[in-house]
């Protein structure tokens, strides 16, 4: 130690939420293509591979296909949701330990009067 006051970890002024906000649209639109763009390739019947592509399990392993691909893009979309509240749970921890540390100050500051 070379005596400077240590200052500790520091984080901008709203940073956590303002993260959490910028990833939070991010999680809808993963879900939302998920929806839009694999969905209705999950219910593609067996006409779309003809008689032959049905008989053959073609039909039945391309929806399986884009089933697995659905399923996988809509918790990919959760786990970003699941970012954005954990950046706005660790701002609240953060502003509670910053709030507690400044009347700790206080009270101390207080006390040696």
């Amino acid at each position: 130690m070379d005596g400077t006051p240590h200052r500790g970890f520091w984080v901008d002024e709203g940073a956590y939420a303002d993260y959490a906000r910028a990833i939070d649209p991010t999680g809808d639109d993963l879900r939302g293509a998920s929806d839009s763009h694999l969905a209705p390739h999950v219910e593609l019947a067996g006409a779309g591979f003809s008689a032959m592509g049905s008989e053959a399990g073609f039909a039945g392993a391309y929806a399986n296909r884009m089933r697995g691909l659905q399923e996988r893009l809509s918790r990919l979309g959760g786990q970003w949701q699941q970012m954005g509240d954990a950046a706005r749970q660790t701002s609240a921890n953060y502003d509670a330990v910053e709030a507690d540390q400044q009347a700790t100050i206080e009270r101390l500051g207080k006390e040696l009067r």
